[in-house]
């Protein structure tokens, strides 16, 4: 009975140390063509028959956060994992499918294999990019997407392929107090960023060619994706304005029993087609 214990005792701390080996595993990262030459630990090339692409936003100011997706289809496509990867800005984890590792702040990858519903469908994995405030006016965001036969075992029956870079025109704006974007709605960075409990965002609407009053929606949402406040639904004529979050109030079921939870939130802002998105990070 005592050799059976030590059998079981022997096998769960082999169980315990392939997890925690595969949490902090390094060969997650690195598949970029920014930082290394794809998933080459499943295969030496990569294969076209993995399509793989990044949409989001275009142009991005400095300090603004744009959130993306990078899609992929194609390949033995039962389950699938991702890296991405930008040069000069920061990336952002939106959600718990992504993870970054300390040895590679400027990449994300998968948490763990997102699984395809049929070989012909189409997954997608969502993160965000923050525009740094560097020298150069353009970025670059990298992908690489690797679609796998889901037998734990990395071979060459697992394909992948880099999608193509995904280019930023990064945009400054100066003196924010007084600039307004006439041919635009602007949407700035809320301050105090950290904050706790309070913190204003502050946004501009355009004059249009009537000086008629726009609709303006300004939500917060936590980072699941659960809208968390209303800050503002109204019509608004052309001007600056500016509205506080109070995290102190949010609604029973987002604050936990001693209080509201820190961590990232996003705020929002949607008036007519324009719609424009911000991280700001709550300290408790």
């Amino acid at each position: 009975m005592k050799i059976n214990y030590l059998i079981a005792f022997f096998f769960i701390a082999f169980l315990s140390i392939v997890v925690i080996a595969n949490i902090n595993d390094i060969v997650l990262i690195g598949c970029t063509e920014l930082n290394g030459m794809g998933c080459n630990c499943h295969s030496e090339f990569r294969d076209s028959s993995v399509q793989v692409w990044v949409e989001g936003p275009e142009t991005l100011f400095v300090g603004q956060t744009g959130f993306y997706k990078m899609f992929m289809t194609g390949g033995p496509a039962e389950a699938g994992g991702y890296n991405v990867a930008g040069r000069f800005g920061e990336m952002v984890l939106v959600d718990t499918f992504s993870a970054q590792h300390y040895l590679a702040m400027n990449e994300l990858t998968q948490a763990f294999s997102l699984p395809f519903q049929t070989p012909e469908d189409t997954i997608y994995w969502a993160f965000g990019y923050t525009a740094s405030d560097t020298s150069a006016s353009w970025d670059t965001i990298y992908s690489c997407g690797l679609s796998i036969v889901w037998d734990s075992i990395p071979d060459a029956l697992d394909r992948w392929n880099f999608g193509p870079k995904f280019p930023i025109k990064i945009e400054t704006v100066t003196n924010l107090e007084n600039d307004v974007l006439a041919e635009g709605f602007q949407l700035y960075q809320n301050y105090p960023n950290p904050f706790n409990p309070n913190t204003k965002i502050k946004f501009t609407v355009p004059q249009d060619a009537i000086g008629e009053k726009r609709d303006v929606v300004l939500k917060a949402y936590d980072v699941l994706g659960n809208e968390v406040a209303t800050l503002l639904n109204e019509e608004k004529p052309a001007g600056t304005y500016e509205v506080e979050f109070n995290a102190s109030n949010l609604p029973h079921g987002i604050s936990t029993k001693g209080g509201y939870t820190s961590g990232i939130y996003f705020y929002q802002l949607r008036a007519g087609d324009f719609v424009e998105t911000k991280k700001m990070v709550l300290i408790k």
